[in-house]
């Protein structure tokens, strides 16, 4: 039988936790990011989402392969949740631009 089969529950939670950070996490970070940083770029309302949101598109990326590459599955699952926590503080501080 080769080692492959033999790999138990727990590798199996490891890549399942893993994959969930790193889909769904991603995604949370990327929307935290791209409200955070268009809330804070020195630009108008509208001209300040465009730049954010594309920036949001590299940070999603990033986050995915930050949990694939974290030491274990719940320091993944933390600093997912972390990162997006810290963003979505910055967001909520820097409040709306004025108008």
């Amino acid at each position: 039988m080769g080692a492959h089969l033999r790999r138990g529950w727990s590798y199996r939670a490891n890549i399942a936790v893993r994959a969930v950070a790193g889909s769904l996490g991603a995604y949370l970070v990327a929307a935290c990011f791209a409200a955070a940083a268009a809330r804070t770029l020195p630009l108008p309302r509208l001209d300040a989402v465009i730049p954010a949101t594309m920036l949001a598109f590299v940070v999603a990326p990033v986050a995915t392969i930050w949990a694939f590459l974290a030491p274990g599955p719940l320091r993944a699952l933390g600093g997912i949740l972390a990162a997006s926590a810290l963003l979505a503080g910055i967001a909520w501080v820097a409040g709306m631009p004025p108008a």
